[in-house]
């Protein structure tokens, strides 16, 4: 009998750790630091502004990282002060582009396809400005902070 509640016991404590261990694992998979650092892809797309856009001129500077998506999302991460505008350029398909990310923030392309993109930055800046770009393969991204 004092075996059988010993090994009741045991059994129940072990039980107790197995799901707290299991829950904490869980918990850890679920967080950002997790899936950043098991992010499958990330580059960095930075550019230098070539010229200051004018009304009689928009320009967008191309970056010279291909990128592609396995997940089928591409996550752009604003690294700057300002707006931006994202371009994603694939040979042969309609450009795709973001509408204004505002300084900080992020913007993620859906249904973005595995085929290889080059990725065009406008910002209204003026000529040799750092534009401060980040894309990720996934939607797994928050907003940037200093």
């Amino acid at each position: 009998m004092v075996v059988k509640k010993k090994m009741t016991i045991v059994l129940g404590i072990i039980s107790i750790v197995a799901i707290s261990t299991m829950i904490m694992f869980s918990i850890y998979k679920s967080s950002e630091a997790y899936r950043k650092a098991n992010a499958a892809i990330q580059w960095d797309c930075s550019v230098t502004c070539a010229e200051k856009s004018t009304p009689d001129s928009y320009v967008i500077t191309y970056s010279d990282a291909k990128i592609f998506s396995k997940t089928g999302v591409l996550t752009v991460q604003n690294r700057n002060d300002f707006d931006i505008i994202v371009y994603l350029l694939c040979e042969g398909k309609q450009e795709l582009v973001s509408g204004s990310i505002p300084a900080g923030g992020c913007y993620s392309f859906l249904n973005v396809t595995d085929e290889e993109h080059t990725v065009g930055i406008h910002a209204d800046v003026g000529e040799n400005t750092d534009i401060k770009v980040f894309v990720y393969d996934g939607k797994d991204t928050e907003p940037y902070t200093r």
